[in-house]
Formats: structure tokens, C-alpha cells, sequence
């Protein structure tokens, strides 16, 4: 088994950390992202349903409804930006053991990683062992710094070939997913000891549904972008089954990574009525609740616009869910116009977003409903040029980690985004969260440099296993459990007393803070 050979059951500890895609650092040629991204702007491919029709019942996926199709033939610029091609990115594939050195050398005690489907199944009924043997490699090298691995079954990318059979439109593909968690288990299920089956599934099916950014690039198809997040739990929920029943299946911890996001208006009073009403669609749409009802109930409850749900409750009940992963990087703020704005003097990221990192306090406490340990799996901010704010960021929001913890939430771990430079999806090389400097203009995959604003982390991470790793086992002997009106005045009081810091007045404070509502499930 990878890593210091603890139980992280029955002996927390705090695990700190950075998390790489295999895929945005190797690229892959049988992937659907390499598909895409050879793909024109995304084409106008609109359904509209003419009835409301009735989507209740065991499997929505049989509503047709009556349908307008329209779609016109591609056309335009790349869909991804300045027409880029992930080539092999910074190569993990073959710089691995660089990179999991780097890694350490920052102080980390674990390194999350994808085990990419497409690169040990490139087609149907294909297994690739030389891929296996690639994949021990690393595992020995993570081994061999004493770190414990966090792997990932599904991070945005699948085999081409998955997409031909439908993707995760079609419920019957469930099965094809399951197969691979149980090959995928077979052979590295005594590497590492958590397990998650899907990053961000939400995000997936917004992105390459509504937004269109993502493979297959759909534009507006609300319902098709729920059907997709369905089955992808649905999918969980069975892999989470078939690996329990496996050898060593019970000594390995089985959990799912969710991107808690939500928007809040800018401003109050009337000339924010709209303002409001769209981030209520908006934090629906993103369906925070609707994973964590599916999750906390087996009952998967999804709005679409305008009026209409997706309902499916599972036959099992619950799914199982040993550990929770929160991506996390901030919450939005939504401004009249429509466009990300930000409160206060701090003007939004790269990304589109403000530092704020109470915002991860908030999204914690949101998480720790589901009552199994947590670990933030994603934290990080792109910046092109090489500031204090990385330093600002990485202080501000391991703060609130390690607040949480004291405050009594199980939260046992801590995974930057990311360690080196890579192909942000979309944004291509555009992004640049890395701790470590890549660019993909000097021919030259190995080369790295660390950033000024990263050295920070070192810090922290050389402090928090230890201080938090106490911290978790006290509370572990005291079992004591948050009441939610105990979780919300906290929420409150931490964004408070941040703002304060942060030299805001009283009565901007009052404004800023949500204390009638929780943001996070706001329109639920």
C-alpha cells in the first residue's frame, strides 16, 4: 500500500499535497479532449422541448418530450484558445519522477494524481500493459518519498471510443464505466488508499452541455447536461459497489470530488432584482444540492430551465461515499451588468473571480454535511506574471483550512492546483496556476522553474501534517457534531472577521455578508 502504511481510517492525519492530471500533462491520442480540441467554435445545436412533459419516474433518460432540433456544420476559430494543441505538455508521463520529486521538495506528504482510462483502454476491449507498468512506476516513485497517493478514475477525460457509444448520455454506459474502475482497481488497488471516482462530474456536464467548452462541445441542452450529471453518480454509486466487493476493496476508502461553487450579486435593493434571479438559476443549474441530496439520500433531484426537474431515486437508496473531495477556488460575484465583479478593493482573478478565501470556510462547512472526512482536492489562482498574490492566495486560504480543522471539521487534507503549469482545457496554456513554471515555447518538456510567490507553501506545509494531524485526533476521541445553526453563525462570523482585516466598514460588512441565507443552496 502507498504511502507511511497509517490506516486513514482509524488514524487521521493531515495530508498536504499538490494534484496533477496525467492528461493536462501528457496529452493523449485516444482521448475525447483530443478529439476536441481539433474541433471548430462550438456549433449551434440547440434542443428546445415545445411540452414540459412528465420526468419523474425510474429513468428520465426515456422522456422524449417534443423536441425542436436545429445545428448548423462547425464553423469558425478553434475551440480551444489561440487554436493550441496540448502536444505532450509538460510530459508527467515520462518526467514523472522530476515532478513527484519536486513535489516532496515542497514539503508534500501526498501527490494526487488521474489514472487515465483512455491511456490503459485506447480501444474497446484493448488493454494497454505497458501503460500498467508506467502507472506502478509512479507509484513506486510516490512510494519512494514516502507519500501517500490520492487517485482519480475519471478527471474530464475518457476514451474516444466511449464517446462513439454515446458518452454519458446513455444510461447502458454505465456498465463501460464500471468495468474500468474494476480493471483500474485490479491492478493498483493495493497503491493507494483513496480513491475517488469522478472529479467534479457537475463541471462536466455544464461544460460540455451548456457551456459548450468541453467534449462534445453541446450548447444550451440543459436536459441532456442533467442526464449526464445522473448517470455519472449513478456511476459512482455502482463503481463505489463493484470495488468494495473486490479483494482489498474494504481497506481503501471510495469517495467523489465535487466542485463547491456557488454566485452572489454584487449588490441589494431593487436594481439588483435581476442580478439575483440569475445567480438563483445559476447556483441551480451547478447543482451543488443536487449532488449532495443524491449523496446524503440516493434521490436525484435536478433543476432545468425554466420550470421543469429530472427525478430518479435509486433502487439501492444511499450511495456509498467514504471521503469527500471539495474543489474549491472561490465564489463568484455577479455584477450588474451581468459580468464577474468582485466586493471591495481587490479586483477579480484571471479566472474571473476575487480572493476570498472565507469562501473555502464556507464551502467546507457545506461539505461536512455529508458527515464522512473531507479533503479540499483542488485550491489554487492563475497568474501570468510571478507575484506576491500566489504568496497571498496560498497564506490566505491555508489559513482558513487549518481554522476549519480547529473549529472541529473533519477536514484531512489539502491539494494545490497544481504543481506545474499545463493545458488548462480550453484556456490551453493561457492559465498559469503551477507552482512550478512550464512553457510550452522552450522545446523543452523537463524544464521547470519554481515561482517566487510559491515558496510560501513550503512553509505551511512543513507545519500543518503535524500541528493538524493533533489537532484531527483530539477530535477524533471527542466525536463531537455541529448543529447547522452553530455552522452558519461560524460561516458568518469568519467572513467577518476577514473583512475586518481587511479594513472594511461596519456597514459594508452588514451588506457583504449573506446572514439571512446560505449562498451556497441559495434557490434550491
Amino acid at each position: 500500500m502507498s504511502g507511511n502504511g497509517r490506516d486513514l481510517k482509524d488514524d487521521p492525519q493531515f495530508l498536504c499535497g499538490v494534484a496533477v492530471s496525467v492528461y493536462q500533462n501528457s496529452g493523449d491520442p485516444n482521448s475525447n479532449w483530443a478529439w476536441y480540441e481539433k474541433q471548430k467554435t462550438v456549433a449551434v445545436d440547440l434542443k428546445l422541448s415545445l411540452s414540459s412533459g412528465d420526468t419523474s419516474g425510474l429513468d428520465p433518460a426515456n422522456h422524449d418530450g417534443t423536441m425542436v432540433h436545429s445545428s448548423w456544420n462547425r464553423l469558425g476559430k478553434s475551440v480551444v484558445m489561440n487554436n493550441e494543441r496540448i502536444g505532450v505538455s509538460s510530459d508527467f508521463w515520462n518526467n514523472y519522477a522530476q515532478d513527484i520529486r519536486l513535489a516532496k521538495e515542497l514539503g508534500s506528504n501526498a501527490f494526487r494524481l488521474s489514472i487515465e482510462w483512455s491511456r490503459i483502454m485506447p480501444a474497446q476491449g484493448q488493454i494497454d500493459q505497458k501503460a500498467i507498468e508506467r502507472y506502478h512506476q509512479m507509484f513506486d516513485c510516490i512510494d519512494k518519498h514516502n507519500m501517500e497517493a490520492n487517485v482519480t478514475l475519471h478527471w474530464f477525460v475518457h476514451p474516444r471510443w466511449f464517446d462513439e457509444l454515446g458518452g454519458w448520455i446513455n444510461s447502458g454506459n454505465v456498465r463501460y464505466y464500471v468495468e474500468w474502475a474494476e480493471l483500474a482497481f485490479k491492478h493498483f488497488g493495493k497503491r493507494a488508499k483513496l480513491w475517488a471516482t469522478f472529479n467534479e462530474p457537475g463541471v462536466h456536464a455544464m461544460c460540455a452541455y451548456i457551456a459548450g467548452n468541453h467534449p462534445p462541445g453541446k450548447l444550451m441542452h440543459f436536459r441532456d447536461a442533467g442526464l449526464v450529471l445522473l448517470h455519472m453518480l449513478r456511476a459512482h454509486a455502482a463503481a463505489y459497489r463493484a470495488i468494495k466487493k473486490m479483494p482489498g476493496g474494504k481497506d481503501v476508502l471510495v469517495g467523489l470530488v465535487h466542485n463547491v461553487f456557488w454566485t452572489e450579486p454584487k449588490g441589494t435593493g431593487i436594481l439588483y432584482a435581476h442580478v439575483r434571479a440569475a445567480c438563483r438559476a445559476g447556483n441551480r443549474v451547478w447543482g451543488n444540492e443536487t449532488v449532495m441530496k443524491y449523496l446524503q439520500e440516493g434521490v436525484f433531484h435536478h433543476w432545468l430551465p425554466p420550470c421543469r426537474h429530472l427525478h430518479w431515486e435509486d433502487p439501492m437508496g444511499k450511495p456509498g461515499c467514504d471521503w469527500f473531495g471539495i474543489n474549491h477556488y472561490a465564489r463568484g460575484i455577479v455584477g450588474l451588468n451581468l459580468q464577474p465583479s468582485s466586493r471591495g478593493p481587490r479586483g477579480v482573478t484571471e479566472m474571473g473571480y476575487p480572493m476570498y478565501p472565507p469562501s473555502l470556510y464556507r464551502a467546507i462547512s457545506y461539505g461536512s454535511k455529508l458527515g464522512v472526512p473531507m479533503y479540499i482536492t483542488e485550491n489554487g489562482t492563475p497568474l501570468t506574471e510571478d507575484t506576491s498574490e500566489r504568496s497571498e492566495w496560498i497564506s490566505g486560504y491555508l489559513g482558513q483550512v487549518q481554522k476549519a480543522v480547529k473549529d472541529g471539521y473533519d477536514v484531512r487534507g489539502f491539494m494545490y492546483w497544481t504543481l506545474v503549469d499545463n493545458f488548462e482545457w480550453a484556456f490551453a496554456y493561457e492559465l498559469k496556476f503551477g507552482l512550478y513554471e512550464f512553457n510550452p515555447e522552450w522545446n523543452d518538456p523537463a524544464k521547470r522553474r519554481l515561482k517566487e510567490g510559491s515558496k510560501v507553501i513550503k512553509k505551511w506545509y512543513a507545519e500543518l501534517p503535524d500541528k493538524l494531524g493533533k489537532v484531527l485526533a483530539q477530535q477524533k476521541a471527542s466525536d463531537h457534531q455541529k448543529t447547522s445553526e452553530e455552522m452558519e453563525e461560524e460561516d458568518d462570523e469568519q467572513e467577518e472577521e476577514y473583512l475586518e482585516k481587511e479594513g472594511w466598514k461596519e456597514e459594508d460588512i452588514e451588506e457583504a455578508v449573506p446572514y439571512d441565507e446560505d449562498p451556497v443552496t441559495v434557490g434550491t
